[in-house]
């Protein structure tokens, strides 16, 4: 396979019937060296099993979206080898994150703490975000996206409902199992002609709490089966 991409947390291949392959890595992100962060544009530590970990949670819930009808790239996955094969997406620009948040913290805390504090209750804050390390992956407002022929209005509406529709379902199901969403990233692109949901969901795309308290990266995959 020919290799693509090196990614921060994956490496991209595509495959000569040109699905892509992710092969997933023990590699996490954050602002601060060895603090992670699902916010963060950087590598800041490895931890042992955490590309796997991140491989099978996002299985775990790619096939929860199929069986709820929510479009995706995802085909299939190998957890012995750490991959995962996709449909090829086709881009709004160089990549857009989408974000909906149920409680004020991390970056929205340091960006909006005049007028809220930590662990504040959200009504499910949409926010978008152009991925640009180089300038803090920015976040962009609809009629910028507009502006900028990014996003038609109607993309960015459909976009925004089955954002918060899959947000719903991971946020769902981790209440079956005594754990509270906080905010969770996701990606969109344009898939077989479709707005489709792509790149992952897993630990590290997400804060969990189970009683007040973060759930780290491996335990909340192990939580998730």
């Amino acid at each position: 396979m020919e290799l693509v991409k090196t990614g921060k947390t994956k490496d991209v291949y595509k495959s000569p019937d040109g699905n892509y392959l992710f092969k997933f890595k023990d590699t996490v992100t954050g602002h601060a060296p060895g603090v992670s962060d699902p916010g963060g544009n950087r590598v800041v530590g490895s931890v042992d099993g955490v590309g796997s970990a991140a491989l099978k949670m996002s299985t775990f819930y790619f096939e929860l979206l199929k069986k709820n009808n929510i479009p995706t790239h995802y085909v299939g996955s190998d957890l012995s080898k750490n991959e995962m094969i996709v449909r090829p997406a086709e881009f709004f620009g160089k990549g857009l994150e989408f974000v909906v948040r149920y409680k004020a913290v991390g970056s929205f805390v340091r960006r909006f703490g005049l007028y809220c504090k930590d662990g504040d209750e959200l009504p499910k804050v949409f926010e978008v975000t152009l991925k640009d390390d180089e300038r803090e992956d920015p976040p962009v407002t609809s009629e910028i996206l507009e502006a900028l022929k990014l996003l038609t209005s109607a993309q960015y509406n459909e976009i925004r409902t089955q954002t918060v529709k899959v947000c719903d379902i991971v946020r769902d199901d981790l209440k079956s199992r005594g754990l509270e969403l906080i905010d969770i990233k996701v990606e969109f692109a344009m898939v077989d002609g479709k707005i489709a949901l792509i790149d992952e969901i897993s630990p590290g795309n997400m804060r969990v709490y189970q009683d007040g308290k973060k759930v780290d990266y491996i335990t909340l995959s192990s939580l998730v089966k």
